[in-house]
């Protein structure tokens, strides 16, 4: 059985979080709870929040229509998330 690359965000306060789904939910893309699976034009990922850990993990990330015409691709769905979770960090 392969197993699908994930990547862990670390540093992630609950603060944190709560403020990466703001930024997601104000671009359309709702994370519901703290772990779970998310679809929006054509990106689909698992994502798993721990709170003890203050860690984000991202798995099974897939890239298609139509997010893929737009030119993305799983290194800039992640780069933006990295962006993101940055900034949150404050």
């Amino acid at each position: 059985m392969k197993t699908k690359k994930m990547k862990k965000f670390d540093q992630v306060n609950s603060a944190a979080f709560e403020c990466l789904r703001a930024k997601l939910k104000s671009q359309g893309i709702e994370l519901q709870g703290i772990s779970g699976y998310l679809s929006k034009n054509g990106i689909s990922l698992d994502f798993d929040y721990s709170e003890a850990e203050e860690s984000l993990s991202i798995s099974n990330l897939e890239v298609g229509f139509p997010a893929s015409m737009i030119g993305m691709n799983k290194d800039k769905v992640l780069g933006i998330l990295e962006k993101a979770i940055s900034e949150c960090r404050g």
